[in-house]
């Protein structure tokens, strides 16, 4: 149809009795193989086979970086794959650019799948501290995030591409300190009212975490004086929605009258 000099590239087909039909391996960080989606696309492969058209998405080391659904449904029959072999140098963004077209990836599975990476192992403990810190701390992805910017707020480094530098893989993990010290002050929170404490709806709110972040950052602000005050405080935290209330909130505990715990 069209001449030979404009193919760019090429589409191999394997029967099930080929000896590469089993060989093709997981890409790493790639999302889970979803059982429904396999069943869906198994009735259809039953009808219509394996779309010569669709192929799956293969890198030189037989890694399958998009089509993982469409292989494990055709050797649960034994129907024939079509392969084709992607020589990008960027596997990582065209792996996320695949599946995110088809399914929008939520922050988490884009930490899951940099952590996983094997060609970039700088980049895989980077993403590993920030699924251990996220494990350890009843913090949202997003506000970790902006923890890691030395931001107080999702607001602030979305404006400049936060969340695009995030999925590109580029997490930087330079501030460690600045991260963990914050991180360990929203965690002292948890039993820091002695009679009202915090509830841990509250304490994961978004709003809550970026009105402490706020404070953290005023100069006058002394957050083992809050901490006391907060010990035998009336607060109404666990009523209020908003971030400016919350900070609201934080600066009248932070000014009134010292009590003694």
């Amino acid at each position: 149809m069209f001449p030979k000099k404009y193919i760019a590239n090429v589409i191999y087909k394997f029967e099930a009795d080929s000896p590469y039909y089993h060989s093709f391996t997981e890409f790493k960080g790639n999302r889970p193989i979803e059982p429904f989606n396999v069943e869906r696309i198994r009735k259809s492969m039953k009808e219509i086979g394996f779309l010569d058209s669709h192929p799956m998405i293969v890198d030189k080391h037989d890694r399958v970086v998009d089509g993982k659904n469409r292989y494990a449904a055709a050797k649960s029959i034994g129907e024939p794959i079509f392969v084709t072999v992607s020589n990008t140098d960027n596997l990582g963004q065209l792996a996320i650019a695949l599946n995110t077209n088809k399914k929008n990836w939520s922050l988490l599975n884009f930490a899951n799948y940099w952590a996983q990476q094997e060609d970039d192992p700088e980049i895989s403990r980077v993403y590993r501290q920030f699924l251990s810190y996220k494990e350890n701390n009843n913090i949202t992805c997003g506000v970790l995030i902006a923890i890691f910017e030395g931001e107080t707020s999702r607001a602030v480094f979305m404006k400049n591409g936060g969340n695009r530098k995030f999925k590109e893989g580029k997490l930087d993990l330079s501030r460690r300190n600045h991260i963990e010290d914050t991180l360990s002050k929203l965690r002292q929170l948890k039993e820091a009212s002695l009679y009202d404490p915090i509830s841990k709806a509250t304490l994961r709110k978004q709003q809550f975490q970026e009105a402490m972040l706020q404070v953290f950052e005023v100069d006058c602000f002394n957050f083992d004086v809050f901490l006391g005050k907060l010990c035998r405080a009336k607060h109404s935290f666990n009523k209020l929605s908003k971030r400016i209330h919350f900070h609201e909130e934080i600066m009248r505990i932070f000014t009134e009258k010292e009590k003694k715990c």
